[in-house]
């Protein structure tokens, strides 16, 4: 078996469950609001056409934050003010 290589820093992404239920996708039990309508779709194709940096002026431009791990990886969340504590 071949062992598990890394992809570099900077190339991997994920969304926390907050950002992708309420500004990407909406609620699963409910029509999507409008707004919503084929963001992951645009999220998908910005990833494939621009990599990273289009990825990030995409949510960046929905209101959303792109924050850098210790170890580069990249996570798509809620702006703070906008985080509620569970």
């Amino acid at each position: 078996m071949a062992p598990k290589t890394r992809k570099p820093p900077g190339q991997n992404i994920s969304v926390t469950k907050a950002a992708w239920y309420e500004e990407i996708v909406g609620n699963p039990d409910e029509p999507p609001p409008d707004r919503l309508a084929g963001r992951d779709l645009r999220m998908l194709e910005a990833m494939e056409d621009g990599g990273p940096d289009a990825v990030r002026a995409l949510i960046e431009s929905w209101g959303l934050v792109w924050v850098v791990g210790p170890r580069g990886g990249l996570t798509v969340d809620l702006p703070e003010d906008r985080k509620t504590s569970a």
